[in-house]
């Protein structure tokens, strides 16, 4: 007799079952007393979604200037225009005199990303989300233009949520 197999619940790729589990607002439980915190925490997010997002894409433009092209990014540098590209050489670098560009985005990026995950954490642990929820908005600022996605999704999950459990007010229109 030829062994049949029951069809998997499992639906999609590990890829897809990510994306739509990201999409999903289920599981967030939030208590009734944080949700008064939780527009404060969704702005912070977006606000530092939004910056961590651009720095990241300065860091990888910065990133293919270095490495692609073999130039530091400097400005105010004397005697070159307010933004030269001198070329990295270990035995001149020490030399260069001007703000290195390249190092700034880079240190500007990691403190504003450590910001983000705060923003993140805040979010999450008001809004009383899954682990992976914390973990799939914290990658969100480490992979190019991610941040920009997913921060449209979480902001329309948590306004969503925040829209159908809004407390309800006893009295009349004012």
């Amino acid at each position: 007799m030829p062994q049949t197999t029951a069809p998997s619940t499992d639906e999609g790729t590990y890829l897809s079952r990510l994306w739509e589990q990201l999409r999903s607002v289920k599981g967030a439980r939030p208590r009734p007393a944080d949700l008064p915190k939780v527009p404060a925490a969704l702005r912070l997010y977006q606000v530092t979604a939004w910056i961590t997002g651009v720095m990241l894409l300065l860091l990888c433009a910065e990133m293919v200037v270095k490495y692609g092209f073999g130039h530091w990014v400097y400005a105010f540098q004397p005697g070159q225009p307010i933004i030269s590209f001198p070329l990295v050489n270990p035995a001149t670098d020490p030399y260069l005199q001007g703000v290195n560009l390249s190092i700034a985005v880079l240190i500007a990026h990691g403190w504003l990303y450590v910001l983000y995950l705060f923003a993140d954490f805040r979010l999450w642990s008001l809004m009383r989300m899954p682990f992976t929820k914390f973990v799939q908005i914290a990658l969100g600022g480490v992979i190019p233009f991610m941040s920009f996605i997913v921060e449209g999704i979480i902001t329309k999950q948590v306004r969503t949520y925040l829209a159908e459990h809004a407390p309800v007010t006893a009295g009349g229109n004012d």
